[in-house]
């Protein structure tokens, strides 16, 4: 689709890599509507009464997927989408699997940009623990690397994120990860 026809840009990556920040950017900037994968599986925490937790969401977000197929979370944002009607762009935040990707390109083809956005272990660990999401973030590095092959085994992750159209390494500053996202779309538009 061309710079004035809608995006549907999905964002994947590792915890703490620093895609709500990349979100937030392309919401602020370009002026998408953000919907996180992550919201779905609240809501559904939420009808259960399940406390919220990184293994409640984990719990839940398996069983969607027996119950509706590895795209589950992807068909209910798909839903979320069309009742919320066309927009200029969406941002989808927090893709997990490359079912998900293959979801949402089957049902808006050209229109979908896949980008994974990088960081190294450490200094995800270290925004981690500086943002402190209570149920979510782990104290000590072998507990977070843990986590980390928990989302890569159970979700197949890193298939997702080496299925991605676009890779930007977000080591800097919000400042550079936000004209890094924002330049890439605004180029490939």
């Amino acid at each position: 689709m061309g710079r004035f026809g809608r995006r549907i840009v999905l964002i994947v990556g590792l915890p703490g890599s620093g895609k709500d920040a990349a979100a937030k950017a392309i919401e602020e900037e370009l002026g998408f509507r953000v919907l996180r994968m992550s919201d779905e599986l609240l809501d559904e925490l939420e009808r259960r009464g399940l406390p919220v937790t990184r293994e409640n969401m984990r719990k839940v977000g398996m069983e969607l997927r027996d119950e509706m197929g590895p795209s589950a979370i992807a068909k209910l944002v798909i839903r979320r989408m069309e009742d919320l009607g066309d927009e200029r762009g969406f941002v989808i935040n927090g893709i997990r699997n490359l079912e998900e990707i293959e979801e949402f390109e089957r049902r808006f083809g050209d229109e979908v940009i896949t980008i994974a956005i990088l960081a190294s272990k450490r200094l995800r660990f270290l925004r981690q623990l500086k943002r402190r999401r209570a149920g979510f973030d782990k104290e000590g590095y072998e507990e977070f690397l843990a986590e980390d092959r928990e989302e890569i085994r159970t979700f197949h992750l890193g298939d997702a994120i080496a299925a991605a159209d676009h890779f930007i390494v977000n080591e800097g500053s919000l400042e550079d990860l936000k004209w890094k996202i924002v330049g890439l779309l605004l180029a490939t538009g």
